[in-house]
C-alpha cells in the first residue's frame, strides 16, 4: 500500500512539474519575449543547483522513495513559480492524466 501510495505521488509531482514546465514555455514567451525562459531540464537544474539527473528523474516519475521537498521547491522556483502555484497544478492532476502519463513512460 505505502509503495502504490508513493508512486501515486510522485506520478502526481511529475504531471504537475510538465505541466508548470509547458505553461511556462507558452506564457513568458508570449508575454515578454525578451525574459529568459527556463526551458529543459538542465537549465533548472543549473538555476536550482541540483544535478540534472535528479531532476528528471522527477520530471519522470523515476524516485523510488519520492522527491523531498526542498528539491521539489527548488525546481518549482527555478521556473519562476511558488510553491502555490505547484500546489494548484499538483490538486488538478486527474486519474487520466495519470494513465497518459504512464502510457507515455512505457513507450
Amino acid at each position: 500500500m505505502k509503495k502504490e501510495l508513493i508512486s501515486y505521488i510522485n506520478l502526481k509531482i511529475a504531471i504537475s512539474l510538465r505541466k508548470l514546465l509547458t505553461c511556462s514555455k507558452r506564457t513568458l514567451q508570449s508575454d515578454n519575449p525578451e525574459q529568459e525562459i527556463v526551458k529543459s531540464y538542465n537549465e533548472i537544474a543549473l538555476q536550482a543547483d541540483i544535478r540534472k539527473a535528479t531532476v528528471s528523474d522527477i520530471f519522470n516519475a523515476k524516485s523510488k522513495s519520492g522527491p523531498n521537498s526542498t528539491t521539489v521547491i527548488l525546481i518549482v522556483e527555478a521556473m519562476g513559480y511558488d510553491l502555490r502555484d505547484f500546489a494548484n497544478q499538483y490538486d488538478a492532476v486527474t486519474t487520466k492524466d495519470i494513465e497518459r502519463f504512464e502510457l507515455l513512460r512505457e513507450k
